[in-house]
This record gives structure tokens, sequence and C-alpha cells, in this order.
């Protein structure tokens, strides 16, 4: 899977752990809160009860969006230089020059037990419809991609050395006309690489692959999903306390998915890739029932579907205060094309040469094949649950220019491969202090990263955004970032933004 990381990056930007968390919604991004925030079309897959309240322009019955993204990338080993390098490789699809063994050797220090994170979102349409007496309906198109990938200590050296790493206590080498066996050690650093052919262990030694990558998680997923939501008031009384209710329905096609964790020296991997990636899976393809090697477009062609449904219901007190409750991503992904389990088998050799790069996720490719030290077995179909979130949320209006809120989301699911590790909570708001201008900030902490400025014992990035409103509502456009610190530090960087010009009421 040397470029798949490449191409879910391009795919996305062409076209985050908290992309979840507020979809591509440029409008949340900045404050920390979406459960009792989010409005319109950008409710569902949110909270689709919101889809009932009361519009902040209220003479505008319909409102329609088109190219919203929210991109997003985190590392705790790289710092914020090394990661705008990185990602520009990406997008160039330009490849690192070949490291040095000591470059290779620090590389993976780096990522011992450290994290990576690739969160994107990107609304291609959403469009919405709402009255007093109707409530809301909405229809939203959204693609999610998500990269995840943490490497234990042992992991991280054989993902960077490849035939190299410490592990291998045998190497295959090359001298003139000579093929000779030499012992890998520090001798060894002095020898030319290109004429090393292999690395191996004995069998006394040999380790299984869930022993050699126990601590790591490596995941990717691409899906799009469908969404049509509908919410309203369900009863009670204008200004006392009014309850709203709303339900979702999805359908979602499946790009790529990717899933190799080992816990407690315990594997679990499964891959499901649309043949468009054109990824080696040696000779296990021959034998896979759901093998696919021909995509039929331009674009990928997906080898999953599935269905979910999301609930929401609020409460609205006095006009003034919102709390929220919703549970989302409720239902499964059937895949069925290109689908293939992990066999953790011993692991005794390899050609790979290891990473040049900080594609941790390119490793997958490396190190399978025929001559790597992944093995693959073919299935039919797998099917997996969607990753399950329950949502709650709580906002208040203070006067007339300010909104402040809480958010908190807990994880349900756990095993699917975009599940959250941990729960996220924000707390955040808005000042609207022209009408033409709204200035968001806020708190989050948790999810599937650690972010870059400590309080007491947490870990939290800072988002902040920028609205511009005009005509009333009828436009409405804007810039946000999930972590206003990274422009002041160096180290755990998130590079983020997310951004829509092309929203509009009527």
């Amino acid at each position: 899977m040397k470029r798949i990381l490449t191409l879910f990056c391009v795919a996305t930007v062409a076209n985050t752990a908290i992309a979840q968390y507020e979809m591509s919604s440029f409008t949340s991004t900045g404050r920390g809160g979406a459960t009792s925030f989010v409005t319109d079309y950008q409710a569902a897959g949110i909270n689709p009860a919101n889809l009932g309240w009361h519009s902040e322009f209220d003479e505008k019955r319909f409102t329609m969006g088109y190219n919203e993204l929210s991109l997003s990338i985190h590392s705790e080993a790289l710092t914020k230089d090394d990661l705008r390098a990185e990602f520009k490789n990406m997008i160039q699809q330009k490849t690192t020059a070949d490291w040095t063994q000591e470059e290779k050797k620090y590389a993976a220090q780096q990522f011992a037990n450290s994290g990576l994170a690739i969160n994107g979102d990107y609304g291609a349409f959403g469009f919405s419809f709402a009255t007093e007496k109707f409530g809301g309906i909405a229809f939203r198109i959204n693609d999610n991609v998500n990269v995840y990938a943490r490497l234990g200590e042992e992991a991280s050296d054989l993902v960077f050395m490849g035939k190299r790493s410490s592990y291998f206590d045998s190497l295959v080498y090359v001298n003139g006309a000579d093929t000779v066996i030499l012992a890998n050690d520090n001798y060894a650093d002095t020898l030319d690489a290109a004429n090393v052919l292999s690395g191996f262990v004995g069998a006394q030694s040999a380790k299984m692959i869930g022993e050699l990558l126990d601590g790591s998680r490596i995941s990717a997923s691409w899906t799009r999903e469908y969404n049509m939501s509908y919410g309203r008031k369900i009863f009670g009384k204008d200004d006392v306390i009014e309850i709203y209710g709303g339900v979702g329905l999805k359908f979602i096609q499946g790009f790529g998915m990717v899933d190799v964790r080992s816990e407690n020296d315990q594997l679990t991997a499964f891959a499901a890739i649309s043949p468009a990636f054109k990824i080696d899976f040696g000779s296990a393809a021959a034998r896979n029932p759901s093998s696919d090697t021909t995509n039929k477009g331009s674009i990928p062609d997906p080898v999953g579907k599935g269905f979910g449904a999301d609930f929401g219901l609020n409460f609205l007190i006095k006009n003034k205060l919102k709390i929220g409750f919703a549970v989302t991503n409720i239902g499964s992904m059937k895949w069925t094309g290109n689908v293939y389990t992990m066999k953790d088998t011993l692991v005794f050799d390899t050609e790979s040469a290891g990473l040049n790069n900080y594609n941790v996720l390119g490793t997958i490719s490396d190190l399978s094949g025929n001559d790597g030290v992944f093995s693959w077995d073919g299935k039919k179909e797998l099917k997996q649950s969607l990753p399950t979130l329950f949502r709650t949320g709580a906002s208040i209006q203070l006067g007339e220019i300010v909104q402040v809120g809480l958010d908190v989301l807990v994880p349900i699911v756990t095993d699917a491969p975009t599940s959250l590790e941990k729960a996220v909570i924000g707390i955040g708001g808005d000042v609207k202090p022209i009408p033409w201008l709204r200035l968001s900030a806020g708190l989050v902490t948790g999810g599937n990263t650690d972010y870059s400025v400590a309080l007491d014992k947490y870990q939290v990035s800072i988002p902040v955004g920028l609205t511009f409103i005009a005509g009333n509502g009828t436009w409405e456009g804007g810039i946000a970032s999930r972590d206003a610190v990274t422009f002041f530090t160096q180290n755990g960087p998130t590079l983020s933004f997310s951004t829509g010009f092309l929203r509009f009421r009527f």
C-alpha cells in the first residue's frame, strides 16, 4: 500500500480524530461544539433533531451548500516543519530521497508509541427546507477519510528499518561475486545497503506478527455518505420548554478500509481496497473469491456498502438554553471487493528496505506481497459495525451576540476502523460583534490524538474560526482551524483547516 495514504489525501483535497466531531461543517470546526449548535443540512449526521430549531434568519426557508472541506493532520512524533514537508510530498506525489541508516533509526525512535492521524471531510452538497409547522428536512452528501497509525517500539523499528531491523539477527549480503551471511550487528551499519538482499532470524528466535505489532494500530477508511434527515418540534410551550426529535437514514459507499491492530500479542487485521489503489497482496490475490483487479472508471470503484441511522432528541428551555442528545452511525458496512484478513504467522525474513519517509501506512504494501512480512488470506465478504457514537451537548444564548456551550462524544462501538479510542470533550462558542461577522473559539480534548498544549493532566486543542455573513444570512462563508496553537509551536502539531464559501439561504 505504498500510495494509499497519498491517494486518500489527494482524493480528499480534490473532492479527522475528529472528522466525526463536526464533519465538513466549517461553522462548527472553530468552536469545539456541534451537537446543540449546528442547524439546517449541517445537522444531518450530527443531530437530526436540530432540523426543528428556529432559524436564526426567520425569513429564510431553504439552505444550500457546496464544496465544504475540513482537513487535519496531527503527529506526536513530527515537528510542524517536518509535517508540512511530508504533506507537501503527499499532495505532489513525491517520494523522499533514501535516508541513511541513522536517519531511519531516528525516525523509528520518534514514531515508537506515537501517533499520526489524518482526518478529512468533504461536503459535496447539502440542502435543507424548514418551516415551523412542517419541521426541517435535509439531504447531504459527505465524504469522510480517516487515517490513524500508532506503532509499538518493535513495530516501529521493523517498519522503518525493514531488513536491517534489529529483529533480524542475520543478513544475506552480496560481496562482489559471492553471497554471504553476515551478523546484523553494529559492524553491519557500514555495509552498502543496496547489497543487503534480506534480513532473517533463526527459528528459535522468530516471533509471531501479533507479537511484533503489539501495541500498534494502523487503520484507514474512505467512505461516502448519502444522508436524508428529518426533525421537528414534538410538543411543548413556547418560552417555557419545547421538545424536538429527529431521525436520519443514510446509505454509505466504501472505497477502502484497512484495520491492523495488536493488543496483548493478539493480532486482528482486515482490509478491503478498491482496485484503483493497485495494492499487492501477493499470491493470496489468486485465491481470493472477492478479488477485483480492474477499476471501471477514473475514480475508485466502491468495494463496500452499508446502511445507518441517526436519532436525536433536544430540549429548548425559555428560548435560551438548548440541550441535545443523539446516537449516530447505528448500522453496519458490508465489504465485498478485495477483502482480506491477515494471518498471524511466524516472521522469519523480509526483503523490504523499510520506509524512506513518514508515510507509515505505506508500510502495509512494503511488508505485504510474496517478499514481505505480512501474510494475507482472501475472503468473500466482511461485515463490520459502523463507529456508533453517543453525543450530548448544551448551549446557551447570552444576550444578542454570544452563544457558549459544551459537547461530549462517547464511542459506543470501539472496534470499527474509524472508531474513537476515547471520549471527546469540547467547550466553546461564538460571538457576533457585528451582523456580518461571527468569531468562534473553544477547547477540545480526547479522541484518537493527544494534542499540543497541556492543561494539568489533559492534552487539548484550541479551535478558532471566522464566519462571514451577507444579506441577512443569504450568503455565508468562512475558515477555521482545529488547533490554533500549532501556529505558535513546533512540537505535537495539528495542521488543520476548514473552509466553505458556497453556502446560501433563501
